[in-house]
């Protein structure tokens, strides 16, 4: 599943693609876009049979990096029968988890950061080699689920590498008035775990800090943590009125795009050319547009049936 750092762009830009698509079908969405270096780079390298539990923002970049189909994660997010689940599963901000894959079964943040500790317990019992990566945000740091799967991880020297998105914001709280301590990534080193922080919008940087991890967990090293520094350039979700920051705040994180950043040293290396880098990008964006405006249909279609007073019919009839 290596990528070259041509496809590392690639991954990035359908990663913006799937999600600015549901940017535009989906009101329940949370914005991913800025952050894609995190999720791309801490998840292009691992093996079939290590589990990966992404954040919440990326879950669908690390699922389509990993095989699935656009199409059938879209019907996932919306609920339909397309989907993996058969429509028995709708989730508004990531897809149903699949094989090897921990996702978010409910709302709340840090549940998936202690299924993955658990998947890296049966790992380190069941399958010697393979690890488990999970990513979490800023905010969910401050829960006491994820201080308490440090610690078990730490203890038990569990094959795992913890990624935290620090994209500086929980919903409209600042990391810098919501975080004590120095950096997040102290936590983990008072309790023995070797951890790294690096710049979250450099996705070769992201990648190689948690290339490192991951090699230190696989050989028996025991956890890793990598502190990943980034910027979510939406809102918390769409129609954030996003007052707690200024414009000019966003402009400048916005001079550090991470696929822009990318893009440019691709070109400058003759690794891509500029128009038809642009080229692929639109297609990217007008092919997942397609595709999720196709299961935005059918879910409103099936509201139709579910909610008419001939629904019967129109199930008898479909």
């Amino acid at each position: 599943m290596s990528l070259t750092e041509t496809g590392l762009w690639e991954a990035m830009v359908e990663a913006r693609a799937f999600d600015q698509a549901m940017c535009r079908h989906n009101g329940h969405w949370h914005e991913a876009r800025g952050e894609e270096a995190v999720f791309v780079g801490a998840f292009a390298d691992l093996g079939a049979d290590d589990v990966v539990a992404p954040h919440f923002r990326g879950a669908c970049a690390v699922a389509l990096h990993r095989g699935a189909d656009p199409a059938t994660l879209a019907a996932g997010v919306f609920g339909t029968d397309a989907s993996g689940s058969g429509g028995h599963w709708r989730g508004d901000i990531c897809p149903a988890p699949g094989t090897h894959a921990v996702g978010m079964f409910s709302g709340s943040l840090g549940t998936s950061v202690a299924y993955a500790t658990g998947a890296a317990l049966h790992l380190s019992r069941t399958s010697p080699g393979a690890v488990a990566v999970c990513g979490f945000g800023d905010g969910t740091a401050n829960s006491g689920i994820v201080a308490e799967s440090l610690n078990l991880a730490a203890m038990l020297a569990l094959p795992i590498v913890y990624v935290c998105q620090d994209n500086q914001y929980a919903t409209s709280l600042p990391s810098s008035v919501a975080l004590a301590g120095e950096r997040v990534s102290d936590r983990a080193r008072a309790l023995g775990i070797t951890a790294t922080d690096v710049d979250g919008n450099d996705v070769r940087a992201v990648r190689a800090a948690v290339t490192a991890a991951v090699d230190h967990a696989r050989s028996g090293g025991g956890p890793a943590f990598v502190h990943a520094l980034t910027y979510r350039m939406g809102g918390h979700y769409m129609n954030d009125p996003e007052t707690y920051r200024t414009p000019e705040e966003v402009a400048a994180w916005a001079e550090r795009d991470p696929i822009a950043r990318l893009e440019d040293d691709l070109v400058a290396t003759g690794l891509l050319d500029r128009a038809g880098a642009e080229a692929r990008s639109a297609a990217a964006h007008e092919r997942m547009d397609a595709i999720v405006a196709a299961a935005k249909a059918a879910s409103d279609a099936a509201l139709v049936r579910a909610t008419s007073p001939y629904a019967e019919d129109l199930r008898s009839a479909s």
